[in-house]
């Protein structure tokens, strides 16, 4: 198995809170006043504009940052 250093082991355990968090918000959202309902929760009607807005830092961090990194130190380390 991989060992991973302590700081991305927190990044991928935040990163997931993230992704769960921004799921309900797309989940809760009503369209009524822009209000967040926290007792509505409906699989079936997902703002997935909404879920991709909110969980895009994640995104962006573990498909473009990350992976820059890792190429850099490999090529760095040659």
């Amino acid at each position: 198995m991989i060992n991973f250093s302590l700081k991305t082991k927190i990044r991928f355990y935040l990163s997931l809170f993230w992704i769960f968090f921004s799921f309900f918000i797309a989940t809760t959202y009503s369209k009524l006043n822009g209000e967040i309902i926290v007792s509505w929760f409906d699989l079936y009607n997902v703002y997935w504009h909404i879920f991709y807005l909110v969980s895009t830092p994640v995104w962006i961090y573990w498909i473009v940052i990350r992976p820059y990194k890792w190429i850099k130190k490999i090529i760095s380390s040659e």
